[in-house]
């Protein structure tokens, strides 16, 4: 259609138009196929790099998990997880002899087998006093996870006392009512479910307006705790084994290289936690940034590719629903620009009211983060966005009215 090439073209150059709710739909679905292709591939590459280093530190988590004293809560601990674990499904039995069976296998542990274990050992944490192997970790685990990220809407203190409030918190999220059951472009895990199938947002979660701001498609797994928990079980075992700290940073991407492609968690999700605890600093569509903070050339070979990709379009995002619209970053130097905006941890910070609801909001962010992006097209930008729908296809279009 003559239409459409004519704003293809424009979209191109210096447009003044604002992108459709349609157009932000198409751009939301190609970031999602990008995003996994892009943990696909850092997949791959721990794999190459890190995989006996990996399974190294998962060796010692078993070995922890096993030293409980009392065997019989254990036995009966894991039993209760069959069912939520990939390894399990596929050739691991859950249970105390599993375990130790798994050992003797170490030379055929996948990075996926390795991240459900470590899940697996954030996860007995919870049973910590009854399983008799001491406190330490659970309270590591929860400095990792502070208010008011994991704080649950409904359940905080008032503020007179010193909380946040009890309509307050950032991870918001509740089961669908019906599960969804979701394929390409994610990884085959049998029939455990996804945690974007099985998720949805409540409207208090801040990455829902992260997602919605910033042109990627909205899932529901919110910010992922697992991630926090890998966190502290790769730092701890890291420290146990002797490890660099440099070494530890690396590795410590190992769920988002894994439960990304699984459809568990998007990669802001994850992102998010690793950033907040130092150690990436993501520039959201920025891939090369998912590098460790201190070695942040080590993926630039890896990523690069992924990074220029014509499907990873950057762009900001006003409005909910039918009535959102946004404008796209054209130009190199207004990609360079956005680059600042995109940080995780500030988009955290102006989307944790929800989001941008109008053009204005969205001038207002632009201004206070990149002064000159999109001081050529701002103008006109604001006039487009003040003509009625109708109005905005004549004059798309050029077609006569009356």
């Amino acid at each position: 259609m003559p239409h459409d090439h004519g704003e293809v073209a424009e979209r191109k150059g210096r447009t003044v138009l604002p992108l459709s709710h349609t157009e932000i739909k198409t751009i939301r679905d190609q970031k999602r196929n990008l995003e996994v292709e892009v943990a696909k591939t850092l997949y791959g590459y721990f794999n190459q790099k890190y995989k006996y280093r990996i399974q190294r530190l998962v060796r010692t988590l078993v070995n922890h998990i096993l030293t409980a004293k009392n065997q019989s809560a254990l036995n009966q601990a894991l039993g209760a997880k069959r069912g939520q674990f990939l390894m399990f499904q596929r050739g691991v039995e859950a249970s105390v002899h599993g375990l130790n069976q798994f050992l003797t296998r170490e030379l055929f542990w996948t990075l996926d087998n390795c991240s459900d274990m470590i899940r697996l050992f954030g996860e007995i944490n919870e049973d910590w006093a009854k399983l008799g192997l001491g406190p330490q970790h659970e309270e590591g685990q929860k400095q990792l996870r502070p208010d008011p990220t994991f704080l649950k809407v409904g359940k905080g203190k008032p503020v007179k006392e010193g909380g946040w409030g009890e309509d307050f918190g950032h991870r918001h999220r509740g089961d669908k009512d019906k599960e969804d059951h979701t394929g390409e472009p994610f990884a085959n895990i049998g029939t455990i479910t996804r945690g974007i199938d099985k998720f949805q947002f409540l409207p208090k979660s801040v990455i829902a307006a992260i997602d919605r701001t910033f042109g990627l498609r909205p899932e529901g797994g919110d910010v992922s705790g697992t991630t926090t928990d890998s966190i502290y079980a790769l730092r701890w075992a890291g420290r146990v084994s002797g490890l660099t700290q440099d070494l530890i940073e690396a590795i410590q991407l190992l769920p988002l290289v894994t439960m990304v492609p699984q459809g568990h968690h998007t990669m802001v999700e994850c992102a998010y936690p690793l950033s907040r605890h130092g150690y990436i600093d993501y520039h959201i569509g920025y891939y090369t940034t998912l590098a460790p903070k201190h070695s942040p050339a080590l993926f630039d070979g890896v990523l690069t590719g992924l990074d220029k990709s014509d499907r990873n379009r950057h762009i900001l995002v006003w409005g909910r629903g039918p009535g959102e619209r946004g404008v796209e970053m054209n130009e190199p130097a207004e990609i360079e620009a956005f680059k600042k905006m995109a940080r995780v941890l500030s988009a955290y910070g102006f989307c944790v009211t929800g989001g941008l609801s109008t053009f204005e909001q969205a001038v207002y962010v632009v201004k206070t983060f990149s002064p000159n992006l999109l001081a050529g097209r701002l103008e006109g930008l604001r006039k487009q966005v003040g003509l009625s729908e109708l109005e905005r296809k004549f004059r798309q279009f050029g077609l006569p009215r009356g």
